[in-house]
């Protein structure tokens, strides 16, 4: 059985909004692709959500919008995501679904061709909310293309095991977020 088509409503006039800077450093060459996206997940999805055929599994409810990464300067965008895009309401007739942000993401890309590597970082709701940052590191060996094709990298936060002389062998991809008001 697949998942009725539903149409998710954004609110016309969010107001929970968060500047998100992504910095990048060090990075092998430019990136002619830097594509976004805010990622949206219903919490309460077992009560307002669809049920698939097998018994007591709802289908996970998510939406991604995408986001504009603005440059702002060498290697420096910038995004807005709002924690209230998405409208909670009643898509399956079960009850009412309650949205969240569940993070906000990059897809960078070293020219847009096929194959090329897809550079992933994306900072978490947790650290939207609290106005933290993260610094993710990527390994410049899959810049611009890894051995296999459309290889997606998440990066590593922690790359303490790598040996020191290696450690030049990666860039990072910084992520901080702000409130901000309208």
């Amino acid at each position: 059985m697949t998942q009725p088509d539903i149409q998710i409503k954004e609110r016309p006039n969010p107001q929970k909004a968060h500047r998100i800077e992504m910095v990048i450093e060090n990075a092998p060459g430019p990136f002619a692709v830097i594509e976004g996206a805010a990622n949206y997940s219903v919490k309460n999805h077992f009560e307002c959500g669809h049920i698939d055929p097998v018994p007591g599994i709802a289908s996970r409810i998510t939406t991604h919008p995408a986001i504009e990464w603005k440059p702002i300067g060498e290697g420096r965008y910038e995004a807005i995501v709002y924690e209230d895009l998405i409208m909670d309401e009643d898509y399956y007739g079960r009850g009412l679904c309650r949205w969240e942000l569940v993070s906000a993401s990059a897809m960078l890309k070293a020219t847009g061709a096929e194959g090329e590597t897809k550079f992933l970082p994306a900072i978490s709701a947790q650290r939207i909310n609290a106005s933290s940052s993260l610094r993710l590191n990527f390994w410049a060996g899959f810049y611009p293309r890894a051995k296999s094709d459309d290889y997606p990298d998440y990066g590593e936060e922690d790359i303490s095991t790598v040996s020191g002389e290696q450690k030049v062998e990666f860039f990072a991809i910084r992520m901080k977020a702000e409130a901000v008001s309208l």
